[in-house]
């Protein structure tokens, strides 16, 4: 049987594509009563959508400080030493 269940990244990044696309129809909208166009406030609405949506799922991935990583990545590991990058 497959496994139906999401990944916490999944999650994350349907979370942040609906939240940003709602937001930026909710300016849309209001941009296109703005300028009496809806077509130009939807365009807009949908470019800022798509930016909020980006900016919301980078926002989860951040990385690591340098030194607070994983402790037992410098331990060598049974085949030896870590190789120098």
């Amino acid at each position: 049987m497959a496994d139906n269940d999401m990944s916490r990244g999944e999650a994350r990044q349907r979370l942040s594509w609906g939240a940003g696309i709602a937001i930026g129809m909710g300016i849309g909208v209001a941009m296109g009563s703005v300028f009496e166009n809806m077509a130009i406030g939807i365009a807009i609405g949908v470019a800022v959508g798509v930016l909020f949506a980006i900016v919301f799922g980078a926002a989860g991935r951040r990385k690591p400080r340098q030194g607070q990583g994983d402790p037992d990545a410098d331990e060598p590991g049974p085949d030896g030493p870590p190789s120098v990058r």
